[in-house]
Parts: C-alpha cells; sequence; structure tokens
C-alpha cells in the first residue's frame, strides 16, 4: 500500500499497516467489550442523571471545554469536532500499544485505522496529520530497520492537550464520582495514561459512542464548530448571560459567519435551537437535555476507563 505522508509530499510504504490495522480493529474490538461491560457504562450514566450535583459538573465541563478552544485557531483547526477529537486520541492510542499487539505509529497506521473505522476519510487523515506537525504535535520518531516504515512520535503538545481536556473531565466529575479525585492525580504517571489512552482507544474500536445517547447531537458534532456552537449557548445559558452572537461565534470559534449561520440553523431544524427571526437564539429544552445526556457518558466512560486502567496496571 503507498500513501502520501504526513507532508503531502513524501511517499510511505507499510504493505503490512492495513492488514495489521483491520485485525488490530477485531482484536481490540474484543477486549474493550469486557472491560465496557464490567464498567456498566448504561447504569453508572443513569446513577450520574440522577446525581444532585449533575447539572453542576455538566455546566463546569461544557464551560472549561468551551473556553479551551474559544480563540485558538489551531486548536480549533486540530482538535475541535468529533472526528478531529477522536483522532488525537487514536494517535495517542497506537504509540501507547504495543508493538507485538499490533500498535506503533506511522503515518500509514493512522491513516489506515482511520478509513478503517470509518472515522474520516484518507485524505483528511493526512491533512490532520500534515496540521499536526506543522503545529508541534507530531514529529519523525527514530527510524525503523524497516525502512518503508517511517514512525511518528507524538510531541509534549498533544499529550499535555490530551491529558489536560481528561483532567477537566475528571475534575468536574469528581462531584458525581468522589474516586475521580484520587484517579485524577494519576494523570501524572505517564504509565497510568498510556493505558488509558489504549482502554479509550478499545472502547472507540468496539463501536461505543457518546454521542449515542444524544442521537439527536448526530449531524451536528460531525460538523465543524457544531459542537462547540452549542455548548457556547449552554454556558452563556448557566451563567445567566445572553446567548453569544452570530459574529462572537464565528470569531470564537473561527467559522465563518454563514457557516455558524448553517450551524443554527441545523440545531433549529432539529429541535436543539430555539430562535426568532434574527439572533443566535437559545437551546431549547431538547438541546439542553441532549448536551446533558452526551455528558453523562463522556463521565461514566471516563470513569470507567480510568477504574480499568489502574486494574490493568495492577495486574488485576
Amino acid at each position: 500500500m503507498a500513501i502520501l505522508g504526513p507532508t503531502g509530499g513524501e511517499t510511505l510504504r507499510d504493505d503490512m499497516s492495513e492488514a495489521r490495522v483491520l485485525g488490530l480493529v477485531a482484536v481490540r474490538a474484543g477486549a474493550a467489550v469486557d472491560w465496557l461491560d464490567t464498567a456498566g457504562i448504561a447504569k453508572a450514566r443513569g446513577a450520574i442523571i440522577a446525581h444532585p450535583a449533575f447539572p453542576r459538573a455538566v455546566a463546569q465541563l461544557v464551560g472549561e471545554i468551551s473556553a479551551l478552544y474559544s480563540g485558538n485557531r489551531l486548536l480549533n483547526r486540530v482538535l475541535s469536532d468529533r472526528g478531529r477529537n477522536m483522532f488525537g486520541l487514536m494517535v495517542l492510542y497506537l504509540d501507547a500499544l504495543p508493538p507485538e499487539e499490533g500498535g506503533g505509529l506511522t503515518a500509514a497506521r493512522i491513516v489506515a485505522l482511520c478509513t478503517s473505522t470509518g472515522l474520516c476519510s484518507r485524505g483528511r487523515a493526512k491533512a490532520m496529520l500534515a496540521l499536526m506537525r506543522w503545529g508541534g504535535y507530531l514529529a519523525s520518531a527514530a527510524p525503523a530497520e524497516d525502512r518503508r516504515v517511517k514512525p511518528l512520535m507524538p510531541q509534549e503538545k498533544l499529550v499535555a492537550l490530551q491529558h489536560r481536556r481528561w483532567r477537566l473531565v475528571f475534575e468536574a466529575g469528581k462531584a458525581l464520582d468522589p474516586e475521580l479525585a484520587r484517579l485524577a492525580s494519576r494523570l501524572a504517571d505517564a504509565a497510568f495514561t498510556r493505558v488509558l489512552a489504549v482502554l479509550l482507544g478499545e472502547a472507540f474500536l468496539s463501536g461505543f459512542r457518546p454521542v449515542s445517547a444524544a442521537p439527536e447531537l448526530t449531524d451536528l458534532v460531525d460538523r465543524d464548530g457544531g459542537l462547540m456552537v452549542l455548548l457556547a449557548l449552554f454556558t452563556a445559558e448557566s451563567i445567566g448571560e445572553e446567548p453569544p452572537s452570530i459574529a462572537n461565534l464565528s470569531r470564537r470559534f473561527h467559522l465563518s459567519r454563514a457557516h455558524v449561520l448553517d450551524l443554527l440553523r441545523l440545531s433549529e431544524e432539529r429541535g436543539l435551537v430555539e430562535r426568532g427571526m434574527r439572533g443566535t437564539g437559545c437551546l431549547s429544552p431538547l438541546g439542553r437535555d441532549a448536551i446533558e445526556r452526551f455528558f453523562s457518558c463522556i463521565f461514566a466512560v471516563m470513569s470507567g476507563a480510568a477504574r480499568a486502567a489502574e486494574a490493568r496496571l495492577h495486574g488485576a
């Protein structure tokens, strides 16, 4: 298999990559089902939603995620919508997965993983690799013995960003699950975070998607800035502010005004946003409920994955 390298001009050859990744999807998916079943995600979600601190925890997490991406052009290009978020996780997953289990990060393997799981197209995967290298999130690693294989290495910038996003979930979720306060300290342990990346990657390969808890959001999380616009509306309502203007959303998330308006119209069609003749509008009760269901799934899977990571490190 020959594909363009992460810069677009270099041709990489890794003839076994696609076969290895396709096999990897099947093997790792089985492992994921085991720990997801143990974690009891559906039951955990129910307990989280019923917790009296849940609305406050969601508001905290949503506000911090929205602030993280506001005004940051590179973050909004590299890790904003669902595909790009998962792309970053898949990079860390392949890097953390031992070679004997099918791991090892190369351009060919990440492209094959993205296309075989439907995460994104081959062209978008290559574009993401180029952007991440340009932004200092990825770099070439030491050459492999097989000269066809071009190893890549996540840079501290990417690792720190992913850990920060995980920490936001742990910090907001500790009111719902006190064990998350203790587990948050484990994010400073590289061995723990590498296992956590593998477990979350396994969950994705098994078909687990947080948006399955809020199918109304499906069309929007796959659009540039779709989720971020809804989160900005959610945050404004939570803190008692007027909804941000279309111009404000355009500046914050580096989207054209026409695109923001298109997102709002789609959200209105889905019953997620209530708008008048002009302006941004506000979240409908369905929109707020969908976001809360989505984040209940995030809290549940992160709690389960963190516990499973600790157990795996201890050989349980």
